[in-house]
């Protein structure tokens, strides 16, 4: 009875899990990644800044190799660029090299989006010592530079010409007070990605905000607010390959890999049934069960379904009734031998444990190196390969082992809904179960 009790436990907790699931998946329909809807690419090497970008000298630059936390860093503020530009689910990640691999669904016009996800952004405020033979500004060291930025937006000033407005954040706006009160008289240079935008002379003491000048059009206006918005980037971006993806492959793809798994599906239920009837139905239940927490974990997760995705998830549903195949193959086999249900039952769930956890061990261990060593879409599979053999465990062993239990005392469990010939000679005299 008390086993009874924990069974019913582990079903009712899988049936909210499941609904869960089923409501994330309706809620947050899964988001096809840029090998099914199309985009576009990007691949974008990451150099050391120049020395006249940070006013540091050329040997302190040329130091060292990028550190992962700089690249992580400029990851994080293109995602964030990409994000206020509207593009949906895309994907920024790093390659074996360390260059930054940009996926970008739905995107067949990749210029604007590279140049604004690629810009520096580098903005500086340096006070102008004089002017060279050339007309060249001799710029002084950065005295404040935009990461201390709270905003920044594209608008008209009062002569109706376009200009960006920025905001300074409580500590830039103590500094930029300081700096300007220190220097009333002298020209202030404005200077966006090493261009001076414009050098007005300082009036007055200027404390929090301020508003840069000599921009083309409303449109670069929005792209330099955008940039600065999201800070400059800790390191200059080189374009390595830009490679456009069109939808119709993705779409032809999607729909071969869709049909290979309905086929893979009743292929399956069919081999279940014939083998073992009752209890391929069973696992059948496990399998629906599967894929709908398989499928409510992308979706909660929002990643983005890729073509190698999809091989990963149709491979595992093979894997998803590989468990039950050894459970149910030593369960018949205890029942042929004359035991009673319930210790056949147990002796086919203990000894096919085993087998089943060194088998996805070792299938574990084979996606976790893919994942260490590969790239992109072979990450992609090996991450669902990983889900699936991990989910497919806990379906098997605990979810369809707390069904059976629940069925076990049933007049249904009979050797023929199992799937088993006994022998009259090895029938027990008695159905009550010990």
């Amino acid at each position: 009875m008390k086993q009874n009790r924990l069974n019913l436990i582990v079903l009712g907790i899988f049936i909210i899990v499941i609904g869960l699931s089923i409501w994330s998946i309706l809620v947050n329909p899964i988001k096809l990644g840029l090998d099914l809807e199309g985009g576009t690419q990007v691949i974008l090497k990451a150099t050391q800044l120049q020395a006249a970008d940070t006013g540091t000298s050329g040997t302190e630059q040329n130091s060292g190799s990028i550190s992962s936390a700089a690249i992580d860093k400029a990851m994080l503020i293109m995602l964030n660029r990409i994000d206020k530009l509207g593009i949906s689910e895309p994907l920024v990640t790093k390659d074996y090299s360390n260059n930054i691999v940009i996926q970008l669904p739905g995107v067949d016009e990749p210029d604007k989006a590279v140049e604004l996800i690629g810009k520096t952004a580098q903005l500086e405020f340096k006070i102008v010592k004089g002017i060279d033979e050339n007309g060249e500004y001799e710029l002084g060291p950065a005295l404040i530079t935009g990461d201390k930025l709270s905003n920044a937006s594209a608008g008209y000033d009062s002569n109706g010409q376009v200009v960006v407005q920025f905001s300074f954040n409580s500590e830039g706006a103590a500094e930029f007070e300081k700096i300007t009160s220190e220097n009333i008289g002298n020209p202030l240079a404005i200077v966006l990605d090493g261009e001076v935008k414009s050098a007005p002379v300082i009036r007055s003491v200027i404390s929090g905000s301020g508003v840069i000048e000599n921009i083309g059009s409303l449109e670069e206006a929005k792209d330099i607010a955008l940039v600065l918005q999201t800070g400059a980037l800790p390191v200059n971006l080189e374009i390595q390959e830009v490679r456009t993806i069109g939808p119709t492959l993705g779409q032809d793809s999607l729909q071969q890999s869709i049909l290979a798994g309905i086929i893979g599906l009743i292929l399956i239920a069919i081999f279940m049934v014939a083998a073992y009837r009752g209890l391929g139905l069973v696992s059948l239940l496990g399998l629906a069960s599967y894929i709908a927490l398989f499928w409510g974990i992308l979706s909660i997760l929002k990643t983005p379904l890729t073509l190698s995705g999809i091989a990963g998830i149709i491979l595992t549903i093979g894997v998803a009734v590989d468990a039950n195949v050894l459970i149910f193959a030593r369960i018949k086999e205890e029942m042929a031998k004359g035991k009673s249900k319930l210790a056949s039952f147990r002796e086919g769930f203990k000894n096919a444990l085993k087998a089943i956890i060194d088998s996805n061990v070792t299938t574990l261990i084979t996606a976790a190196a893919l994942y260490r060593f590969g790239t992109g879409p072979i990450r992609g599979f090996a991450v669902t390969l990983a889900m699936g053999v991990i989910i497919s465990m806990f379906t098997a062993i605990i979810l369809v082992r707390s069904i059976l239990f629940l069925m076990i005392n049933s007049k249904i469990m009979t050797p023929k809904f199992i799937g088993v010939k006994i022998p009259k000679t090895q029938i027990p005299k008695t159905q009550k179960e010990h």
